[in-house]
């Protein structure tokens, strides 16, 4: 049991680097793109669900193409709006036609007692019926997170505007 908390924190502090490093190792440093990574675009997609802009969603661009090679997504910030990014750090997205899904997971966890136990097999009983208590519910229909499955598409060009998609108006 505290491999699996001591694993969690590690995770943590590694995606805290991986983030953090462009920012910690200089402000000068700029990001080279990979070779052969098309022209991006700007692209901005505003989710809403029952008419509220859908908060804290993965947005995520998969291209009709065969052999297409890069990850496309962004997360909606409390208006609904994501901005899309190539490879998580490029602004924007290749030109071309894509599936657009949309994804949103809440976790729920069990708050701690007020007062821990001190004994460690009173610990380990307690994270462990702690664990197993834990819920993650997905917040949006499942079709809407699986390409294959989205009634969303979009054509990425550079003459692209905001593109707004209603989760609870969207028909296959």
């Amino acid at each position: 049991m505290k491999l699996f908390y001591l694993h969690k924190i590690s995770m943590m502090i590694l995606l805290f680097l991986s983030f953090s490093a462009p920012f910690l190792s200089g402000c000068g440093n700029k990001r080279v793109p990979p070779e052969g990574m098309p022209t991006l675009y700007r692209c901005l997609i505003r989710i809403t669900q029952n008419d509220q802009p859908l908060a804290d969603a993965v947005v995520a661009l998969h291209s009709t193409s065969e052999n297409f090679l890069w990850t496309i997504n962004g997360r909606t910030d409390e208006n609904g709006q994501a901005e899309i990014f190539t490879h998580g750090y490029f602004r924007g997205a290749p030109s071309g036609d894509f599936k657009v899904t949309v994804d949103k997971l809440e976790t729920v966890v069990p708050p701690l007692p007020e007062v821990m136990p001190t004994s460690e097999s009173e610990l380990t009983k307690l994270f462990n019926k702690r664990e197993e208590e834990i819920k993650e519910y997905r917040l949006v229909d499942i079709r809407f997170t699986q390409a294959e499955l989205t009634p969303f598409s979009i054509n990425v060009n550079k003459k692209m505007g905001i593109i707004s998609l209603d989760l609870s108006t969207a028909t296959n």
